[in-house]
Protein backbone atom coordinates (compact mmCIF):
# COMPACT_ATOMS: atom_id res chain seq x y z
CA UNK A 1 0.00 0.00 0.00
CA UNK A 2 2.53 2.02 1.02
CA UNK A 3 4.34 2.32 -2.59
CA UNK A 4 1.47 3.29 -4.46
CA UNK A 5 0.87 6.56 -2.58
CA UNK A 6 4.62 7.51 -3.00
CA UNK A 7 3.99 6.21 -7.29
CA UNK A 8 1.19 8.78 -7.36
CA UNK A 9 3.44 11.39 -5.41
CA UNK A 10 6.01 11.18 -7.97
CA UNK A 11 3.87 11.34 -11.28
CA UNK A 12 2.17 14.46 -9.57
CA UNK A 13 5.44 16.09 -9.08
CA UNK A 14 6.25 16.89 -12.71
CA UNK A 15 2.45 19.07 -12.73
CA UNK A 16 3.40 20.33 -9.43
CA UNK A 17 6.61 21.94 -11.45
CA UNK A 18 5.07 22.81 -14.44
CA UNK A 19 2.34 25.02 -12.55
CA UNK A 20 5.06 26.94 -10.09
CA UNK A 21 6.60 27.51 -13.61
CA UNK A 22 3.99 29.10 -14.86
CA UNK A 23 3.13 31.37 -11.71
CA UNK A 24 6.33 32.42 -11.52
CA UNK A 25 6.58 33.41 -15.49
CA UNK A 26 3.64 35.43 -15.33
CA UNK A 27 4.26 37.54 -12.15
CA UNK A 28 7.85 38.58 -13.83
CA UNK A 29 6.17 41.11 -16.27
CA UNK A 30 4.24 42.84 -13.03
CA UNK A 31 7.30 42.81 -11.11
CA UNK A 32 9.75 44.46 -13.95
CA UNK A 33 6.76 46.93 -14.78
CA UNK A 34 6.69 47.96 -10.74
CA UNK A 35 10.32 48.04 -10.59
CA UNK A 36 10.73 50.42 -13.94
CA UNK A 37 8.02 52.43 -11.98
CA UNK A 38 9.76 52.97 -8.80
CA UNK A 39 12.75 53.93 -10.83
CA UNK A 40 10.98 56.28 -12.85
CA UNK A 41 9.49 57.88 -9.91
CA UNK A 42 13.04 58.27 -8.44
CA UNK A 43 14.40 59.72 -11.21
CA UNK A 44 11.48 62.38 -11.97
CA UNK A 45 12.07 63.26 -7.97
CA UNK A 46 15.84 63.93 -8.33
CA UNK A 47 15.02 65.37 -11.55
CA UNK A 48 12.78 67.95 -9.51
CA UNK A 49 15.21 68.94 -6.78
CA UNK A 50 17.69 69.47 -8.90
CA UNK A 51 15.80 72.14 -11.22
CA UNK A 52 15.01 73.96 -7.73
CA UNK A 53 18.07 74.00 -6.83
CA UNK A 54 19.53 75.60 -10.32
CA UNK A 55 16.73 78.19 -9.45
CA UNK A 56 17.39 78.55 -5.83
CA UNK A 57 20.86 79.34 -6.80
CA UNK A 58 19.94 81.72 -9.72
CA UNK A 59 18.05 83.53 -7.06
CA UNK A 60 20.74 83.70 -4.54
CA UNK A 61 23.04 85.08 -7.07
CA UNK A 62 21.07 87.47 -8.18
CA UNK A 63 20.29 88.92 -4.51
CA UNK A 64 23.91 88.47 -3.89
CA UNK A 65 25.06 90.99 -7.36
CA UNK A 66 27.40 90.41 -9.68
CA UNK A 67 30.77 88.85 -9.22
CA UNK A 68 28.85 85.90 -7.00
CA UNK A 69 29.46 82.19 -7.99
CA UNK A 70 28.29 78.75 -7.45
CA UNK A 71 28.36 75.42 -8.66
CA UNK A 72 26.22 72.83 -8.50
CA UNK A 73 26.89 69.08 -9.82
CA UNK A 74 23.90 67.89 -11.99
CA UNK A 75 23.08 64.28 -12.58
CA UNK A 76 20.39 62.76 -14.43
CA UNK A 77 21.29 59.42 -15.01
CA UNK A 78 18.33 57.05 -14.90
CA UNK A 79 17.76 53.34 -14.79
CA UNK A 80 14.26 53.38 -15.49
CA UNK A 81 12.23 54.49 -18.82
CA UNK A 82 12.52 57.96 -18.61
CA UNK A 83 15.68 59.68 -20.21
CA UNK A 84 17.13 63.43 -20.28
CA UNK A 85 17.11 64.26 -23.68
CA UNK A 86 18.08 67.90 -22.95
CA UNK A 87 18.55 70.86 -19.92
CA UNK A 88 17.92 74.17 -21.57
CA UNK A 89 18.91 76.87 -18.33
CA UNK A 90 17.84 80.41 -19.16
CA UNK A 91 17.19 82.18 -22.58
CA UNK A 92 18.80 85.13 -24.20
CA UNK A 93 17.97 88.52 -22.57
CA UNK A 94 14.73 89.30 -22.69
CA UNK A 95 13.56 85.78 -24.13
CA UNK A 96 10.59 83.44 -22.82
CA UNK A 97 12.71 81.55 -20.66
CA UNK A 98 15.19 84.10 -19.07
CA UNK A 99 14.01 82.84 -15.76
CA UNK A 100 13.94 79.35 -15.94
CA UNK A 101 14.63 75.69 -16.73
CA UNK A 102 13.39 73.29 -18.70
CA UNK A 103 14.18 69.66 -18.46
CA UNK A 104 13.20 67.76 -21.86
CA UNK A 105 12.88 64.19 -21.48
CA UNK A 106 12.95 61.71 -24.12
CA UNK A 107 9.30 60.37 -24.18
CA UNK A 108 8.76 64.81 -25.46
CA UNK A 109 7.37 66.10 -21.95
CA UNK A 110 8.97 69.19 -19.81
CA UNK A 111 9.63 70.28 -17.21
CA UNK A 112 9.79 74.03 -16.15
CA UNK A 113 10.77 75.58 -13.22
CA UNK A 114 10.58 79.56 -13.06
CA UNK A 115 12.58 81.82 -10.66
CA UNK A 116 10.04 84.27 -10.15
CA UNK A 117 10.35 85.94 -6.68
CA UNK A 118 12.48 87.10 -6.67
CA UNK A 119 13.50 87.07 -10.91
CA UNK A 120 16.73 85.75 -11.38
CA UNK A 121 17.54 86.57 -15.42
CA UNK A 122 19.97 83.25 -16.70
CA UNK A 123 22.05 83.43 -19.68
CA UNK A 124 24.89 81.70 -21.14
CA UNK A 125 27.95 84.01 -22.20
CA UNK A 126 26.50 83.93 -25.84
CA UNK A 127 23.75 85.50 -24.29
CA UNK A 128 21.40 82.10 -25.50
CA UNK A 129 19.81 79.35 -23.52
CA UNK A 130 22.53 76.89 -21.84
CA UNK A 131 21.82 73.66 -23.45
CA UNK A 132 23.39 70.66 -21.92
CA UNK A 133 22.69 66.96 -23.34
CA UNK A 134 24.98 65.13 -20.68
CA UNK A 135 23.16 63.40 -18.35
CA UNK A 136 26.37 64.02 -15.30
CA UNK A 137 27.75 67.17 -15.57
CA UNK A 138 28.86 70.61 -13.04
CA UNK A 139 27.21 73.77 -13.91
CA UNK A 140 29.14 77.25 -13.08
CA UNK A 141 26.83 80.01 -12.32
CA UNK A 142 28.00 83.60 -12.01
CA UNK A 143 26.36 86.74 -11.35
CA UNK A 144 26.72 89.36 -13.83
CA UNK A 145 25.80 92.41 -15.90
CA UNK A 146 25.32 92.23 -19.75
CA UNK A 147 24.24 95.52 -21.36
CA UNK A 148 23.86 97.12 -18.34
CA UNK A 149 20.97 94.37 -16.43
CA UNK A 150 22.15 91.86 -13.77
CA UNK A 151 21.66 88.49 -14.80
CA UNK A 152 23.49 85.29 -14.10
CA UNK A 153 25.74 83.49 -17.04
CA UNK A 154 26.03 79.47 -16.62
CA UNK A 155 28.57 77.46 -18.43
CA UNK A 156 29.10 74.12 -17.93
CA UNK A 157 32.89 73.23 -16.27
Amino acid sequence: MRIREDDRALEALPLRLMIVAIVAAMSIVPATEALNTVRDREFLIRAELQLEEIISSAQRLSMQGPGSVDHIDLDFSSAGRMRLQNLNIGDSIGGAYECSVVLELASGAQIVRTASSPPATITSQGDRSLEICSEICTIRMVGGVIDGRQCIIAEVI
